[in-house]
């Protein structure tokens, strides 16, 4: 969706030179407030509305857009559950924004008749439930505010589900600032997939992302494709 949701959406981080520390995991403390912000989270996404508007480019070789799709979108939640509204978009110049809209019908209604096959639910790795399977080390802080801490992380095990990168986090809320990772096991075809979130959007369920972006590579044989993704969230409204 909105090609397809923008290739899953995703944030510029924030550019702060860490003072270097000595590599040694956060404190029970911060990652309890971080595991109960990231709890605070999957409410939020599951309750949150909210617009898109994105923009996906093909690069070729030189890093050139050799094929460019903007658009709008609108994420509407009951509380429960959450549907993907397509507004507008514009593929290299021509609008196929109805041609978008009946693709969405066709596929919601192969979703409803084939439910897809359940998998692990993702989840960020400070997840109470995703601690234990990821190692968490203190990076540095920001040198001009030592409440914003650096913290890394890489998965025990690599599987589907896990990411490594890093983080920049509010120590005293316990809340995200910004992120930067990739997937551990892209998809198939799929060489790398980075991404990078910023958190500035206020909710009362904590900040949410306001800017994603997402880089991939990939290709089969000699055939290697590069696409970016930019996604701005904005307008948040949480379901009580």
């Amino acid at each position: 969706m909105l090609r397809l949701a923008f290739a899953g959406l995703l944030a510029a981080l924030i550019v702060i030179a860490p003072t270097p520390a000595r590599a040694q995991p956060p404190t029970a403390d911060l990652m309890a407030r971080l595991g109960a912000s990231a709890s605070r989270f999957e409410t939020l996404r599951k309750k949150a509305s909210y617009d898109i508007d994105g923009r996906l480019e093909s690069l070729d070789r030189a890093g050139h857009p050799s094929s460019t799709t903007t658009g709008r979108a609108h994420v509407e939640s009951d509380g429960t559950k959450s549907r993907f509204e397509i507004l507008s978009l514009i593929e290299d110049g021509a609008d196929t924004t109805a041609d978008a809209k009946d693709k969405q019908k066709k596929r919601e209604a192969e979703s409803l008749r084939n439910p897809p096959t359940h998998k692990r639910e993702w989840r960020m790795p400070f997840h109470p439930n995703e601690q234990p399977r990821y190692y968490f080390n203190v990076e540095g802080s920001d040198p001009h505010d030592a409440n914003r801490v650096r913290i890394s992380f890489v998965p025990k095990i690599v599987e589907d589900d896990t990411i490594e990168g890093s983080v920049w986090v509010d120590a005293t809320a316990g809340t995200l600032i910004s992120a930067g990772f990739k997937l551990s096991k892209p998809p198939s075809l799929v060489d790398t997939v980075h991404v990078t979130m910023l958190f500035g959007e206020p909710t009362s369920l904590g900040p949410a992302p306001s800017r994603i972006t997402v880089d991939a590579q990939g290709g089969l044989l000699f055939v290697r494709k590069h696409y970016h993704g930019e996604a701005t969230l904005k307008n948040y409204r949480v379901t009580p």
